[in-house]
């Protein structure tokens, strides 16, 4: 068992180590550009609309030379609080299989996807003094008769949000290898006093994946 062990760590190295990646030449500076009515990614397909039930759009940046890395943020502004959301489209780690058992493609994928998870809880930690990890998890979401697992985390910090410096909570959402070579990745912000579970439960659910 042991032994056997070992050769699928291997094979899962032998495939995640020394591919090539899909990503092109990221900008100096990220892009914001404005669009009227909904905007379609070209690369992926992921149309963006100018709203998602409550939500409004405010901006669309791209990261790259190639406009494969790309977000679109949302604001909802009520009495009881406001949250903003980013959604993220992103080309996927490229993983290359040549005659590899399906429990080795199996265990490589989610490998990678814990990966890139990690990679993105990471950046979120180190950029924003004294934020604390609230909880990390696995998640499941249903887009039309599929559903799609990934991995979810909350944060706390303080920073300033909507003009003022206020305790805040976070979420980060990733789903990983979508279409099989696409990144879905949500960023929710709102003030620690406003329970917004309902608000990114619908945003989630209302915004379709149209990925190509």
């Amino acid at each position: 068992m042991k032994v056997f062990s070992c050769i699928i760590a291997l094979l899962i190295a032998a495939v995640l180590f020394g591919c090539p990646t899909m990503r092109s030449k990221h900008l100096a500076r990220p892009e914001v550009f404005k669009v009227d009515g909904d905007y379609t990614h070209a690369a992926s397909g992921m149309t963006f609309p100018p709203r998602v039930g409550s939500f409004k759009r405010n901006n669309l940046i791209r990261y790259d030379t190639e406009n494969l890395d790309m977000s679109a943020g949302y604001d909802l502004v009520t009495v009881a609080g406001t949250v903003a959301a980013t959604i993220y489209v992103y080309p996927a780690p490229s993983l290359i299989f040549i005659g590899s058992p399906p429990n080795v493609v199996a265990a490589a994928r989610d490998l990678s996807a814990q990966n890139e998870f990690n990679a993105r809880r990471r950046e979120i930690m180190h950029f924003r003094p004294g934020v604390i990890l609230i909880q990390e998890r696995k998640v499941s979401l249903q887009q039309g008769t599929a559903t799609y697992l990934g991995r979810m985390a909350t944060f706390e910090y303080e920073e300033v949000f909507t003009g003022q410096r206020q305790l805040l909570r976070s979420h980060l959402y990733l789903f990983c290898f979508v279409g099989d070579k696409w990144v879905i990745k949500y960023r929710f912000t709102h003030p620690r006093f406003f329970d917004a579970t309902k608000e990114l439960d619908e945003f989630m659910k209302n915004l379709s994946w149209t990925l190509i």
